[in-house]
């Protein structure tokens, strides 16, 4: 197994003497998604996917970057496992704007704590900074300064991870997601569509986003948005600032992306 204290060492979180109950999970993941911005700059640059513990601790800590679905959560799959939790990687399929992403070309996790089973999602770019309970979360939701969540069961072997619209009063679902344990060899068709096809999202533009204490920075090769405390505040992007937008807002040391290329 990775030792990955010197992971623990970058989030400066100590786990000495910590238990694996939910208040460690819930720093450890709060303090994963306010250092590690989700990102899909390998997609856009045509390098392979960092798919190894290996490959995403030398990303992560020695060149102070992310990554997206399978890489994030596959890695932080295996951090929570080294800290003594255990977790199963469940694939789910998005719901996007314009309706169902392609079927099961994303990765949640769910968490045992004792006798309860938790949702947690680093790898997704709009989840709370805590484990949702998958049995018992409240109808209501559950607060984060970048809004409600839950996890509703869609029916018996599905669970939905919904986000409440303000503006439409209703819950929208993020993804549903299949009740079952899953390999990474089980995702080998949406890591190759999301990596490769061109009707991958994540092929057709670069997007960037990291969690804030008070909201949330996103960035696209067109704008940045800057979510704080409820307000958004926009910023162009070009090929003259992308580079120093990188360190600013996402602490990503100043590097060349192709989609500023064309």
């Amino acid at each position: 197994m990775t030792d990955f204290q010197q992971l623990d060492r970058y989030l400066k979180v100590d786990t000495k003497q910590k238990a694996a109950d939910l208040a460690t999970l819930n720093m450890l993941i709060r303090h994963y998604m306010l250092q590690v911005p989700f990102e899909n700059i390998n997609v856009q640059n045509g390098w392979p996917l960092a798919l190894t513990d290996k490959a995403m601790m030398h990303k992560v800590v020695d060149e102070h970057r992310g990554g997206f679905c399978y890489e994030m959560n596959y890695f932080f799959k295996h951090y929570l496992e080294y800290h003594g939790y255990k977790v199963g990687a469940m694939s789910a399929t998005v719901m996007s704007p314009h309706g169902w992403a392609r079927e099961n070309s994303h990765m949640s996790l769910v968490v045992a704590v004792d006798d309860t089973e938790y949702v947690v999602d680093i790898g997704f770019g709009d989840m709370p900074k805590f484990a949702m309970p998958l049995h018992t979360c409240p109808a209501e939701g559950m607060r984060d300064v970048t809004g409600l969540y839950r996890v509703h069961f869609a029916d018996a072997q599905h669970y939905d991870v919904q986000k409440w619209s303000e503006a439409e009063e209703e819950w929208h679902i993020q993804y549903r997601a299949l009740y079952q344990e899953k390999s990474l060899e089980d995702f080998a068709d949406g890591i190759d569509f999301n990596q490769y096809h061109p009707d991958s999202p994540f092929v057709k533009g670069l997007l960037i986003t990291k969690a804030t204490e008070t909201g949330r920075h996103t960035m696209t090769e067109r704008k940045l948005t800057i979510l704080s405390k409820g307000e958004k505040k926009a910023l162009d992007v070009k090929p003259a600032n992308y580079e120093g937008l990188l360190s600013k807002y996402f602490g990503i040391p100043e590097m060349q992306i192709a989609t500023f290329d064309a």
